[in-house]
């Protein structure tokens, strides 16, 4: 019985090395597209932000904010930006190197933010990560600060450009 396991098993192995070494291993279609080129930045994302936000910015009907193509209308103003950075989870985030947390944001922002971030966004920067995570917010009624810091920034989008959203001061 063993030998004949062995017999079926030897050409199953060869099989496989050969598509190996001639590069033809076959894969599987990714889930996500994509999902298997993911750069640092990405991967940081999905895993210090994914689990609560979603792979792709979006989040399920909970009290998370969703972040595709609605995020980037903080940054229509310097309180917006700012905001985002001093939000417990991002400002306490395990990501302690403030540049790739500055790439992570630009990631959201950019590539998540969508058509809700304005035209001139101007990029975080390491240092503008580094002061304002210092000073995280704390405060009673997170949800109406973050509904007034909203309301303000989309004004300002709407001012900028007929409706459109206005570049960052």
């Amino acid at each position: 019985m063993l030998r004949a396991v062995f017999r079926l098993a030897v050409p199953a192995v060869a099989a496989c090395a050969t598509l190996a070494l001639a590069g033809g291993v076959a894969r599987a279609a990714d889930a996500v597209p994509g999902a298997t080129s993911l750069n640092p930045t990405q991967v940081a994302y999905l895993s210090h932000c994914g689990g609560c936000h979603g792979i792709a910015g979006v989040s399920g009907p909970t009290f998370v904010p969703m972040l595709r193509d609605s995020v980037g209308s903080f940054a229509c103003t310097d309180e917006g930006r700012k905001y985002l950075v001093q939000v417990p989870g991002v400002s306490m985030s395990l990501i302690r190197d403030d540049q790739q947390l500055a790439d992570v944001m630009n990631f959201v922002l950019i590539d998540l933010g969508g058509k809700s971030t304005p035209p001139g966004f101007k990029p975080y920067t390491a240092a503008e990560v580094h002061e304002w995570r210092q000073h995280p917010l704390s405060m009673p009624d997170f949800m109406a600060n973050r509904a007034h810091v909203l309301e303000r920034s989309l004004a300002a989008c709407h001012r900028g450009n007929n409706g459109a959203a206005a570049t960052v001061k």
